[in-house]
């Protein structure tokens, strides 16, 4: 199949993304389990655990789960589709950087932005940590469990669950830079490059960043959401109520 190297996929595979990314999932179906919005509800954020909050657990499970798989349905299309991967720029093969690359990188942060600030719902969504991890999986699970390590560890010292998550991402980028293993999907797209999944990991940063700001700064103020702070959400069951400390 002949490669597709026109530069307009680079403008135009972005754009479709971000509106892929701004299907809410976790809003519709708030929406019809309750008739409630989440933006004006709960958590007042548009995803998987308000969901849970508002609707139950099976349902935010849903929520969060649609929103993993357009992350992960939006980047297999774009490994799958034949982009021109001829290197634009190489100062040695480590720095290699192609359309299809470009495309790659563009794409992860457009959906995060389409899911953090959906067109459909005055650009209020959610934070997009579902999507993230969706990206990860695919790309390199070593980075996923790294991911997974540093948060926990962020969250044991200091029980801040959504700053814990942006460090962790922080964490991995430059970690990214280094790791060598790569997926076989990954090596037969040629998306292996270390330099490639590092410049990877700093588009999602840079997309999920203005979510988590206010985040640090309540973190400094005490007002951010904490394990162990006294009060709770309540989680609604089928079964029983359950109170989770903490926000994602």
């Amino acid at each position: 199949m002949a490669a597709i190297d026109h530069w307009i996929w680079i403008i135009i595979c972005p754009i479709i993304a971000y509106f892929i990314g701004s299907i809410p999932f976790s809003y519709i179906i708030a929406k019809w389990r309750t008739g409630e919005d989440l933006r004006k509800t709960g958590l007042g954020n548009v995803g998987g655990l308000n969901v849970m909050v508002k609707s139950g657990f099976n349902w935010g499970l849903l929520a969060g789960g649609l929103d993993f798989y357009k992350g992960l349905a939006t980047i297999i299309a774009v490994l799958a589709i034949p982009f021109d991967n001829t290197p634009l720029a190489c100062a040695g093969k480590y720095w290699e950087i192609t359309k299809h690359n470009l495309i790659y990188i563009f794409v992860a942060m457009a959906v995060i932005l389409g899911h953090n600030y959906p067109i459909f719902l005055k650009f209020q969504g959610g934070r997009g940590i579902a999507v993230t991890v969706s990206f990860l999986v695919l790309t390199n699970p070593l980075l996923l469990l790294i991911f997974i390590f540093s948060m926990v560890v962020f969250l044991a010292l200091t029980r801040y669950v959504r700053p814990s998550q942006f460090l962790a991402i922080f964490i991995g980028t430059p970690i990214a830079f280094f790791l060598r293993f790569s997926p076989p999907w990954m090596v037969l797209t040629h998306m292996s490059n270390p330099f490639i999944t590092g410049l990877f990991v700093i588009g999602i940063s840079l997309a999920i960043f203005p979510k988590y700001l206010m985040a640090f700064i309540g973190m400094f103020k005490g007002t951010e959401y904490q394990i162990g702070k006294k009060g709770g959400i309540i989680i609604k069951d089928t079964n029983k109520e359950s109170t989770k400390n903490g926000s994602i």
